[in-house]
This record gives structure tokens, C-alpha cells and sequence, in this order.
């Protein structure tokens, strides 16, 4: 039999483990031209949680009773199409569960074998290092001398957005919800400062770490954040704008206060999406593997063991407990 993972019901605010539900259902047969696939790691982003609520016409949720979907990493176990062959690891935007036919192979990607772990195609040589630099570099262009903010800067594309502002010539400044991640980062390298804004007002924290103001702020979570952020600001600061988490286990929108800076400081926020830079993704691992296989880029991965923790491993990352990557590994590689 062969274990998936469902949404049971649409959360109100908060996540929680009730909405999902495991099915055992018949393992999958293949045709023509089909792949099977054996499940090795499970990607879990922030913006899943969007995707549990029934979404506009132009982003349309997950449906009730269907599996979730997410970027997942797999091996090939059978194959009846000619650009497949079983051991091949791939991945794609697949169900979460244990085995999946893709019929033709279509929206797979072989994953070269030179990248090193498999995980790093949905990690740091995958969408979350993408967006760290498309964010980080091509939006906000830092420049030697610049200071540069980056918020959940523990996180999968925080981390390296703050160690590619910094090979960049910037002064880089990070926040983040604990005194352990803090030190992690600090012992890491890449940032020059660290403070935990549950313990240090940011007002007071980018007061100390950025005497003379901000000039690239990466926007991971919004909120009394970004107000902060827009309060530090220098004129023509950038603010390219990746997710806004803190808005996303709530059933309102506060608003965001002191908008006006925008307009009287001259600032460019620049909302993105990182699959409108998908194409860009040869270009990136072409500059960012060999820093990743060096030692230049350091990256955490931070892997929950069995495709049953699925549920609890997402919900506890939207409440802070991941370091870097979250994966669920469903098989060994």
C-alpha cells in the first residue's frame, strides 16, 4: 500500500495537524511512457500555507481530499519512457506520498549527480537559493559600504540571501526568533550582526547594528518588521519583497503603518515571485555550486524523518523550530 498525505479541511488562522489526513491507498500502475517515482525528501515552504486556503483564479488552492503538492525529491523506480532510467534521482512538483506515477514524465527534472546531496536541488541550488539571489543581488544591488537587512534570516533563503549580500561588499544585519539561531548564524559567518527580535525591539536592535540607516532591506516576513525597516531606511533604499509570514496564519490584514517613507524617502519595494525567474536557474548554479562545494556558502538543511511527521514538521515550521531547510525524508537517498 502506499501512503499520501491529504488536505482534510482549509485552516482558519493558524495550521494545524487536523487538516491533513493520511490515506492508504493502492500503489500506482504505470503506461506508456509513465515513471514511477520513490519519494526521497518532501520540501516544505511557507508558501504552502497559502495554497491551503481555496485561493483566487490566478492561484488556486489545494483541493479538499486531494494531496498536498510541493517540490519533492525522488528516485526513479520503474520507467517506460526513454529519459528516465530507474535509479535516476529527479524532482518535481509532486504529491506527498510515498510513490507517484507521473504520466509521460512530464515536469520532471533530472538532478546532476555533481551537485552533491540530492536535497540541494530544492534547497541551496534549487528555489530557495534562486530567490535568495534574484532577491538579495539582482533586486536589492548591494553595493560595498551599503548596509543590508535581512529578516527570518535562519531560513532557508535568509541565510543565503545575508551570505550573498556580503560577498557583495555590504554590511549585513540579521533577525530571528531565538538566542540559538543568533549564535548559529554568528558562529556560521556571513552576517556581521544578529539580534533576536523577540528579546530586542528591532527599533532598538537596527538603532545599534545599522548607525547609518538601511539601505537593502530582504522582506521575509512583513509586519511590525517591514514598519521597523521603513523607519531605518536611507533614501532610495531597496526592499525586495519575498514573503510576508507573518501575515499567514492570521484571518485579517493589520495593514502595514509608515508607508509614506516610501514616497518621501524614495523607496523601491519590489514584490517577486520566484517562479517568474525559474529560467534563470542554470545561470545560478553555474556561479553558486562551486561556492557550495568549496565551503564559501555554508547552508543548513534541517531534515524530519518519515513521511508521517509531515504534518507536524510543517506546522512547526511556521512556528519557528526549523534551522534552514525543512525537508521530510520519506526514503533514503
Amino acid at each position: 500500500m502506499n501512503t499520501r498525505i491529504v488536505l482534510a479541511r482549509r485552516p482558519t488562522a493558524w495550521v494545524d495537524e487536523t487538516c491533513f489526513a493520511f490515506e492508504h491507498v493502492a500503489d500506482p500502475e504505470i503506461g506508456p511512457e509513465d515513471v514511477l517515482l520513490q519519494a526521497v525528501y518532501l520540501s516544505l515552504d511557507p508558501y504552502l500555507r497559502g495554497r491551503m486556503n481555496e485561493g483566487p483564479s490566478y492561484a488556486p488552492g489545494f483541493v479538499l481530499g486531494q494531496p498536498i503538492v510541493s517540490r519533492v525529491v525522488a528516485r526513479v523506480i520503474a520507467s517506460r519512457n526513454a529519459r528516465f532510467a530507474v535509479g535516476d534521482h529527479v524532482w518535481g512538483f509532486l504529491d506527498w506520498a510515498e510513490r507517484v506515477r507521473v504520466p509521460r514524465g512530464e515536469g520532471l527534472h533530472k538532478i546532476d549527480p555533481a551537485l552533491g546531496r540530492v536535497s540541494h536541488a530544492v534547497s541551496v541550488l534549487g528555489m530557495p537559493g534562486l530567490t535568495a539571489w534574484v532577491g538579495a543581488i539582482q533586486i536589492g544591488q548591494p553595493k560595498p559600504g551599503d548596509t543590508v537587512y535581512v529578516s527570518s534570516a535562519a531560513g532557508a533563503v535568509g541565510q543565503l540571501a545575508g551570505q550573498f549580500a556580503k560577498r557583495a561588499g555590504a554590511w549585513v544585519v540579521g533577525s530571528v526568533g531565538s538566542d540559538a539561531k543568533r549564535d548559529h548564524l554568528l558562529a556560521r559567518g556571513g552576517f556581521d550582526a544578529v539580534f533576536n527580535y523577540k528579546t530586542t525591539p528591532p527599533d532598538e536592535a537596527l538603532r545599534t547594528h545599522c548607525p547609518q540607516g538601511i539601505d537593502v532591506y530582504f522582506d521575509n516576513v512583513g509586519g511590525s518588521t517591514l514598519e521597523a525597516a521603513l523607519r531605518h531606511a536611507n533614501v532610495a533604499a531597496r526592499f525586495p519583497v519575498c514573503g510576508m509570514i507573518s501575515a499567514y496564519n492570521t484571518d485579517s490584514d493589520a495593514g502595514i503603518r509608515g508607508l509614506q517613507a516610501v514616497l518621501t524617502k524614495r523607496i523601491t519595494m519590489t514584490g517577486f515571485i520566484i517562479y517568474d525567474h525559474v529560467h534563470q536557474l542554470p545561470a545560478y548554479l553555474a556561479r553558486v555550486a562551486p561556492w557550495v562545494r568549496s565551503g564559501a556558502i555554508w547552508f543548513d538543511e534541517d531534515i524530519v524523518q518519515g513521511i508521517t511527521q509531515a504534518p507536524a514538521a510543517l506546522v512547526g515550521m511556521f512556528q519557528g523550530d526549523a534551522m534552514g531547510k525543512r525537508l521530510v525524508q520519506v526514503a533514503p537517498e
